[in-house]
Protein backbone atom coordinates (compact mmCIF):
# COMPACT_ATOMS: atom_id res chain seq x y z
CA UNK A 1 0.00 0.00 0.00
CA UNK A 2 1.62 3.32 -0.64
CA UNK A 3 2.50 5.76 2.01
CA UNK A 4 -0.63 8.19 0.58
CA UNK A 5 -4.48 7.75 1.92
CA UNK A 6 -6.02 6.16 -1.07
CA UNK A 7 -10.34 6.47 -1.29
CA UNK A 8 -12.16 3.90 -2.80
CA UNK A 9 -15.03 5.05 -5.64
CA UNK A 10 -17.83 2.22 -6.06
CA UNK A 11 -20.09 3.33 -8.74
CA UNK A 12 -23.10 0.95 -8.82
CA UNK A 13 -26.72 1.83 -9.14
CA UNK A 14 -29.71 0.26 -6.46
CA UNK A 15 -30.56 -2.54 -9.25
CA UNK A 16 -26.99 -3.40 -9.82
CA UNK A 17 -26.10 -4.18 -6.18
CA UNK A 18 -29.58 -6.13 -6.06
CA UNK A 19 -28.57 -8.23 -8.70
CA UNK A 20 -25.06 -8.73 -7.03
CA UNK A 21 -26.39 -9.68 -3.50
CA UNK A 22 -28.87 -11.95 -4.93
CA UNK A 23 -26.72 -14.07 -7.42
CA UNK A 24 -24.39 -14.73 -4.40
CA UNK A 25 -27.65 -16.03 -2.23
CA UNK A 26 -28.67 -17.90 -4.95
CA UNK A 27 -25.39 -19.22 -4.75
CA UNK A 28 -25.24 -20.44 -1.12
CA UNK A 29 -28.92 -21.82 -1.39
CA UNK A 30 -28.42 -23.59 -4.55
CA UNK A 31 -25.07 -25.33 -3.50
CA UNK A 32 -26.02 -26.20 0.29
CA UNK A 33 -29.98 -26.77 -0.51
CA UNK A 34 -28.68 -29.61 -2.91
CA UNK A 35 -26.48 -30.96 -0.20
CA UNK A 36 -29.78 -30.63 2.30
CA UNK A 37 -32.10 -32.54 -0.23
CA UNK A 38 -29.53 -35.04 -1.42
CA UNK A 39 -28.25 -35.74 2.62
CA UNK A 40 -24.85 -34.47 1.87
CA UNK A 41 -22.89 -32.97 4.64
CA UNK A 42 -19.66 -32.82 2.17
CA UNK A 43 -22.25 -31.02 -0.22
CA UNK A 44 -23.40 -28.80 2.20
CA UNK A 45 -19.82 -27.80 3.59
CA UNK A 46 -18.54 -27.45 -0.41
CA UNK A 47 -21.18 -25.21 -0.85
CA UNK A 48 -20.48 -23.10 1.80
CA UNK A 49 -17.28 -23.31 1.36
CA UNK A 50 -17.40 -21.99 -2.27
CA UNK A 51 -20.05 -19.20 -1.01
CA UNK A 52 -17.37 -17.51 1.30
CA UNK A 53 -14.50 -17.80 -1.10
CA UNK A 54 -16.89 -16.04 -4.06
CA UNK A 55 -17.91 -13.24 -1.67
CA UNK A 56 -14.18 -12.86 -0.32
CA UNK A 57 -13.04 -12.43 -4.29
CA UNK A 58 -15.58 -9.67 -5.20
CA UNK A 59 -14.89 -8.07 -1.85
CA UNK A 60 -11.23 -7.82 -3.21
CA UNK A 61 -11.60 -7.66 -6.91
CA UNK A 62 -13.35 -4.15 -5.75
CA UNK A 63 -11.02 -3.08 -3.43
CA UNK A 64 -8.31 -3.61 -6.07
CA UNK A 65 -9.74 -2.01 -8.71
CA UNK A 66 -11.16 0.96 -7.35
CA UNK A 67 -8.11 2.17 -5.28
CA UNK A 68 -6.55 5.49 -6.09
CA UNK A 69 -5.02 8.85 -4.61
CA UNK A 70 -7.25 11.73 -2.84
CA UNK A 71 -6.35 13.70 -5.71
CA UNK A 72 -7.14 11.38 -8.17
CA UNK A 73 -10.51 10.79 -6.36
CA UNK A 74 -11.22 14.09 -6.51
CA UNK A 75 -10.96 13.92 -10.15
CA UNK A 76 -12.82 11.00 -10.88
CA UNK A 77 -15.69 12.51 -8.92
CA UNK A 78 -15.41 15.50 -10.68
CA UNK A 79 -15.95 12.95 -13.62
CA UNK A 80 -19.03 11.66 -12.39
CA UNK A 81 -20.48 14.66 -11.51
CA UNK A 82 -20.09 16.26 -14.77
CA UNK A 83 -21.70 13.03 -16.26
CA UNK A 84 -24.93 13.50 -14.17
Amino acid sequence: MSEKPEVIIIRETPLESWIADMSSVACFVALIGIGIALGSNAMQWVGAILGFLTIISRAARAAKDNRMTIEQARKRLDEIEAEG
